[in-house]
């Protein structure tokens, strides 16, 4: 008989805002993927996709999968840039999810390499 394997009940929320869609990942402590769901895939087309509405609906159903897997503790953290991540993070403190921790993972410009010396003729 083949086993169903047994979820934790802490995991890892894991948002991704870029400028033209939100993805919402939720790992195990592994980082194994659990539930993964982008606004893209909830049927939000085109500019609709970067809404702070498609990124609340990501949200929900993926802490839907969270209540019907009795996972109750969840570390979250936000990678990208726009208002996605405010929407998202007003979602999961609306839940009965106990939240371990925040973390904001967005890299930081730092203006790059220096450039190529001019050439001279």
């Amino acid at each position: 008989m083949i086993e169903k394997k047994k979820i934790q009940q802490t995991g890892i929320l894991c948002i991704s805002t870029t400028l033209n869609n939100t993805f919402v990942n939720l790992t195990d402590l592994e980082g194994n993927t659990l539930s993964c769901v982008s606004s893209g895939s909830l049927g939000f087309k085109g500019s609709k996709k970067a809404s702070s509405y498609a990124a609340q609906a990501a949200t929900e159903k993926v802490l839907s999968f969270c209540v019907q897997n009795s996972i109750d503790k969840l570390s979250v953290k936000f990678r990208g840039v726009g208002y996605a991540k405010d929407a998202s993070l007003k979602t999961v403190f609306n839940h009965k999810i106990k939240i371990l921790q925040i973390q904001e993972l967005s890299a930081r410009a730092f203006n790059g390499c220096r450039r190529k010396k001019r050439r001279r003729v």
